[in-house]
């Protein structure tokens, strides 16, 4: 590794938050290791840390205005996760840029309200700071560094800028194999009792923060359904907000915020994602590490690792709901948890393991010798 110093810049760190955060944890973890100089610059610090933190104080775009006043100093590289702004480095979108965020939000949206959302969406003085913000970095004098995690994001980068002079790096995301393990069938019992599902039910899982771009209402048509065909079906819900959701329909389970992912997925029959926009879910490289079959939409840059039906299905349109039912009932058919099938699953994502996907990052964040 070279001797500048990799600067994490967070608003918040706060690693018990998971996705991005936890990611952002996980890469520090690995520039200790790899004897990297490396330090952390947030607005406020939630949890400790073994590296030099900086807390520059202040929360949303004044976080980002301190920033900028700080700058970039000598010997330093900026490792931004949100919105980078002018300043040069490094920006790691994991989630997918916000502009391609709030297109798939609009698209979401009934009609007529599409006009209100968009006035409230220029009035909104947080939204236009990030979204400049984001412009900014692609079209600074210095250009950086893009560690894009889907080639969706990456292709959404040259469509939106195509006059972008630095380079874009596909790195997907990291997989904790031995985590994320394949269960036995008392594993998979154990899970389903834990969480009060019967052995026969056939168990959809939706996990996910958003339930606009991740398709949570196409997800609950499906589940209806298939009820009335009369088959046991249950859609288990995790995420913020989905506790509210509990009970208001026969077989939806909701569940709230999770830390037992593992547990989820032994228990489940299919995770089932129809994003409407989704740059990479991590959740399905975790399911796909255990086995489980997958329905996901063409938006998700995950469908990229459903290369064959065994794998996983693709939806094309993520409001076909007819077509989403079709896809899970063909992923729900007897076989697709047989062990063969389970390890094969694995196998398509093994290049996402933690060591190989952090030692490609690393590798990257090396500057290229002239």
């Amino acid at each position: 590794m070279n001797s500048r110093t990799q600067v994490i810049v967070l608003d918040v760190w706060d690693p018990a938050r998971g996705g991005l955060e936890f990611y952002a944890e996980s890469l520090l973890d690995a520039l200790r290791l790899q004897g990297a100089p490396c330090r952390v610059v947030c607005g406020e610090r939630r949890a400790e840390l073994d590296v030099d933190c900086e807390e520059l104080g202040g929360r949303g775009p004044e976080f980002y205005r301190r920033l900028d006043r700080r700058g970039q100093r000598d010997g330093e590289q900026l490792l931004h996760f949100r919105h980078p702004g002018a300043l040069p480095g490094v920006f790691l979108p994991l989630g997918g840029l916000l502009a391609a965020a709030l297109d798939a939000r609009r698209k979401a949206e009934p009609a007529y309200l599409r006009p209100f959302k968009r006035l409230a969406r220029s009035l909104d003085a947080r939204t236009r700071c990030y979204l400049g913000r984001e412009q900014s970095f692609f079209t600074q004098a210095q250009p950086g560094l893009v560690l894009a995690s889907s080639t969706l994001t990456a292709a959404e980068v040259n469509r939106r800028y195509p006059d972008f002079e630095g380079r874009v790096e596909v790195t997907g995301l990291p997989v904790d194999a031995d985590h994320f393990s394949l269960p036995s069938e008392s594993d998979r019992l154990q899970a389903r009792e834990a969480l009060q599902l019967g052995p026969d039910s056939l168990v959809l899982l939706w996990l996910g923060h958003d339930p606009v771009r991740k398709g949570l209402a196409v997800a609950r048509r499906v589940l209806r359904r298939l009820r009335l065909r009369r088959l046991d079906a249950r859609l288990v819900c995790a995420g913020h907000g989905t506790r509210r959701i509990h009970g208001k329909e026969p077989g939806l389970v909701g569940l709230g915020q999770r830390s037992d992912v593992l547990r989820l997925l032994h228990a489940g029959d299919l995770l089932f994602l129809p994003s409407l926009e989704d740059n990479l879910s991590f959740v399905v490289l975790e399911a796909l590490a255990t086995g489980l079959p997958c329905v996901t939409s063409a938006q998700n840059g995950a469908a990229s690792f459903l290369s064959e039906p065994e794998l996983g299905r693709v939806l094309q349109d993520p409001k076909d709901v007819a077509e989403a039912d079709r896809l899970v009932l063909v992923s729900l058919t007897k076989g697709m948890l047989a062990a063969d099938l389970r390890q094969r699953r694995r196998q398509a994502v093994a290049p996402c393991f933690a060591p190989a996907h952090f030692a490609r990052v690393l590798e990257l964040l090396e500057p290229r010798p002239r």
